[in-house]
């Protein structure tokens, strides 16, 4: 190869590299917020990503557009997310909802079912 284009595919390859690092380190920078603090943030986690920590309720699943509230039992939140609906998500389960505070509620982008944390194992997942 000539000396050009082994400097032309080393840049590239360095790029790629610098932007997965950018993304990564985006993803990871979310900050994981309960229910109460979105709803006491005046604003602060507005167009953020966070992941939301709480337990799911009012679960309403449409074609790959999932609706639900997450809970801390102080406060709730909205949580709008279109997708594949994980086998565990249900009512009364612990989900960490991972997206961007829009207005009053979260539109994520990823969903991931806690363990049953000391509790039975659900009918429905057995």
């Amino acid at each position: 190869m000539r000396r050009k284009n082994k400097l032309l595919v080393t840049t590239v390859g360095i790029l790629v590299l610098l932007a997965a690092l950018g993304v990564t380190s985006m993803n990871a920078s979310a900050a994981f917020v309960s229910p109460t603090q979105l709803s006491e943030s005046d604003g602060t986690y507005q167009e953020e990503w966070v992941n939301l920590e709480g337990v799911v309720t009012d679960l309403d699943v449409d074609g790959e557009t999932i609706t639900f509230e997450v809970t801390d039992e102080n406060h709730t939140v909205p949580v709008v997310y279109e997708g594949t609906t994980p086998d565990t998500l249900q009512d009364g389960r612990v989900v960490v909802a991972k997206g961007q505070f829009e207005g009053d509620r979260l539109v994520a982008n990823e969903l991931s079912v806690r363990a049953h944390e000391g509790e039975e194992r659900p009918e429905s997942t057995r």
